[in-house]
């Protein structure tokens, strides 16, 4: 499996589509064909690409239709770095490869989604990046190569893991902040104070 890129089939994973013309935005959304962007291949042919790109937007609508793209969302975006099964990887990486990882012939997906919690919390990830929509490439492309070039887990990590319902480590890079915050049972809504006009 080669470097390869685009969005993702729901109906055919591992299927990608690759826009004819890519424009200056990555747009994922809950509804729709475009929910995922998915990258296959090293850390750094991805690392590569977001770099050669670094003026392209990650975007977050809610509607897939052109005509109401008037809303705007304040919904973040996920970066999932995913551990893939190489069928071309030789017997001896494979084998190496519960020893030492190897991230400069490791092969891995990267995924771009919307933030949905009940979803994320089903996907397995080695590492979860979070960022608001808007975001430039540019701009958090040394954040990601930095935590995905971190030490792998130990094997009591990835054990313990393994059994546990807790969830993967995220980063948040940049969210929205919240309009209301519970506490017991009321939800209370947090607005700026008023401005005092003389």
């Amino acid at each position: 499996m080669g470097f390869s890129f685009g969005y993702e089939m729901e109906s055919a994973p591992g299927h990608l589509v690759v826009p004819p013309l890519l424009s200056k935005k990555i747009t994922v959304t809950s509804a729709g064909n475009t929910n995922r962007w998915a990258f296959y291949g090293t850390r750094k042919q991805i690392l590569d690409w977001l770099r050669e790109h670094k003026d392209m937007v990650l975007e977050n609508t809610a509607f897939s239709t052109s005509n109401v793209n008037t809303i705007q969302t304040h919904t973040e975006i996920v970066i999932d770095l995913q551990y893939i099964t190489d069928a071309e990887q030789s017997y001896y990486n494979y084998f190496r490869s519960y020893f030492v990882s190897d991230y400069a012939i490791e092969k891995v997906k990267v995924e771009i989604r919307p933030r949905i919690e009940n979803k994320d919390n089903m996907i397995t990830t080695l590492c979860r990046v979070i960022v608001a929509s808007g975001v430039r490439i540019g701009d958090i492309v040394d954040h990601l190569d930095r935590e995905w070039h971190k030490p792998a887990a130990s094997y009591y990590q990835q054990t313990v893991e393994l059994f546990s319902d807790a969830p993967a480590p995220v980063c948040v890079l940049g969210a929205d902040t919240p309009t209301s915050i519970t506490v017991g049972q009321e939800a209370q809504q947090t607005r700026p104070p008023p401005s005092e006009e003389k």
